[in-house]
């Protein structure tokens, strides 16, 4: 995974803090969908610019976000010293080595999961469970969806300068790599006075996808249980044979899967 933190700094740096947006009022309508309004003790991985976790702090609850990037956890801290009415901690580490304590109701991992191989993010898995997360409490995770990025594998467009989400004139680019079932998204600054992309400072993620059963078979051994997966508030029905064409998983981005601790991870 050499190539995340590098990634993600420079990712920092190309895209630019996006301010309050609606997706990040509706994370906190999902936590509070399934845990309640009263003050929760939150846990958000790759925190990103902080937008989420800060409404978060808005709404009472006290929310730890946890962000690895340098150029993105600055944003975060100046976030942490507002005043909200409940409380925002930014906190700067790789959340396959930071020890925490296991007192979180919720914890949240928004857009991100699945960076790595399936064993890292079963690594993953077992820490959530078995070291952050209380045994009562519920995990909130955003699963990238195959189906869509295959769709839109090899589409390209340019970005302008300065964007609501970036800051650079910039060529984005969608790939799928069918035999790992990773999406590749691949940003590339395009130089203003010559319009050519500069293909020395393009920057990939890979990341992996997983349909519903797939996740399911990754969750084996970890401790954690699926209790539901749904796209939009629309469930997914693991009873059905899948084949309605009419149901947004079909052209969802990603879909959202709760869990719950149910043992000791394996």
């Amino acid at each position: 995974m050499g190539w995340v933190k590098p990634y993600y700094t420079t990712a920092g740096e190309y895209w630019g803090p996006p301010g309050v947006e609606k997706i990040h009022l509706d994370r906190l309508a999902i936590l509070e969908r399934f845990c309640g309004s009263s003050p929760l003790r939150v846990l958000e991985l790759g925190a990103g610019y902080g937008e989420a976790a800060s409404v978060m702090a808005d709404a009472g609850h006290s929310v730890v976000a946890l962000e690895f990037s340098p150029t993105r956890i600055p944003h975060i801290q100046e976030l942490a010293r507002r005043q909200h009415v409940g409380r925002l901690t930014a906190l700067e580490a790789d959340f396959y080595a930071v020890d925490l304590p296991k007192e979180f109701d919720a914890v949240c991992y928004w857009d991100g999961f699945g960076v790595g191989s399936d064993s890292d993010q079963r690594r993953l898995l077992r820490t959530i469970a078995s070291e952050w997360v209380k045994p009562e409490g519920v995990v909130l995770i955003d699963v990238f969806n195959p189906y869509r990025w295959t769709v839109e594998s090899g589409k390209e467009w340019a970005l302008n300068r300065n964007h609501e989400s970036h800051r650079y004139h910039q060529r984005r680019r969608f790939n799928f790599d069918p035999i790992h079932g990773c999406f590749l998204d691949t940003w590339c600054p395009i130089d203003d006075t010559t319009g050519e992309p500069n293909e020395q400072m393009a920057i990939t993620q890979k990341v992996r996808c997983y349909n519903p059963a797939d996740f399911k078979l990754l969750l084996e051994g970890t401790g954690l249980e699926l209790e539901l997966a749904e796209v939009a508030g629309v469930p997914v029905d693991f009873t059905s044979a899948g084949s309605d064409r009419s149901h947004p998983i079909w052209n969802a981005w990603s879909y959202l899967v709760k869990l719950s601790v149910v043992g000791t991870p394996n």
